[in-house]
């Protein structure tokens, strides 16, 4: 009976360890499913931040191409109109100096031509100065006998012309004026187109330094996505290894798990017809009553011929 016992037990202690493995084994499957379906969730998603990322720097840098090509129109456009600038100075220099020349030569001009009047005493009158339409009008001769019939010369002397002399020196004040009028408006429009480039070039330079903040704020930006991204791969390279880990793990205990697990029923359900068949004997030998005769035998048996007999009862059965 003790090694019935002992058997009863041993299966019970079998039963309990298949029952251990099998909740053990599905435990560990369904953490480890749980874990490989969290991870992948999480390495899809830094693919898709990865790609986010990528997409956002290239953009950032489309736009920092863009506004480097922006810097450098308006450095050609200040290029451009310092050029003009200058080139419109240097003329307005050279119109002003030839101008101011014109104006020395008449004015010395005007001066000979008046000490020549005063020196032979030729009064001259006042000057009108800003005539600007004067004509040389020259009387025709008045003919006393006949047309046909030629005039006596009669010789003038040297105060004759002096309203001429005098529509001449008035011409050149006149024109000494204009010329200084040119030159006061030229002076005048060269301002005005110095003041219309300076603003011009406020504006631009205005611009290009708004633009040059906007590139640095660019550079700054891919920076920090570049560092972003990084941390993404290394996060996404993390998680994989993770991954890598769970299916390893799994592989490890895949041969037992499979076997205890697509083998319980049936080690159970031969368990259970051994146990059936061990408590069946057991009830036998502890309800049997043996006859006189075999009374007698045993008293000249020891232990060991006893359990004999229990194995041959066992064996009638």
């Amino acid at each position: 009976i003790a090694a019935i016992d002992e058997m009863i037990k041993t299966l019970k202690d079998e039963d309990l360890a298949d029952i251990a493995k099998r909740d053990q084994c599905k435990d560990e499957y369904k953490k480890i499913a749980s874990v490989i379906g969290e991870v992948t969730w999480l390495i899809e998603k830094n693919v898709a931040k990865i790609d986010k990322l990528l997409q956002t720097i290239e953009d950032l840098k489309a736009e920092k191409a863009k506004t480097i090509e922006e810097i450098e129109a308006v450095d050609q456009h200040m290029k451009e109109l310092t050029a003009a600038r200058k080139a419109e100075n240097e003329e307005f220099k050279q119109a002003k100096e030839d101008d101011q020349k014109v104006i020395k030569l008449l004015e010395e001009a005007r001066t000979v031509l008046t000490k020549y009047y005063k020196k032979h005493d030729i009064e001259m009158g006042p000057v009108q100065a800003g005539v600007k339409d004067v004509t040389f009008e020259q009387e025709e001769p008045e003919f006393a006998i006949s047309e046909d019939q030629a005039p006596e010369a009669v010789f003038s002397n040297k105060g004759k012309r002096k309203d001429q002399s005098k529509g001449i020196v008035s011409i050149m004040t006149m024109l000494i004026e204009d010329v200084a009028d040119e030159i006061k408006n030229a002076m005048k429009a060269e301002e005005e187109a110095q003041l219309a480039y300076e603003e011009q070039m406020a504006t631009a330079k205005k611009l290009r330094q708004k633009l040059v903040t906007k590139k640095v704020n660019l550079e700054v930006q891919i920076a920090k996505k570049g560092e972003e991204l990084e941390a993404e791969k290394a996060d996404k390279k993390k998680n994989e290894g993770d991954l890598k880990d769970e299916q390893d793990y799994k592989a490890s205990i895949k041969t037992d798990c499979d076997w205890i697990l697509k083998a319980f029923v049936g080690r159970a359900e031969k368990r259970a017809a051994e146990l059936d068949g061990l408590t069946g004997a057991k009830e036998y030998l502890v309800g049997y009553k043996p006859s006189l005769l075999e009374k007698r035998a045993t008293q000249a048996f020891d232990d060991k011929r006893l359990a004999g007999l229990k194995f041959l009862a066992l064996q009638k059965l």
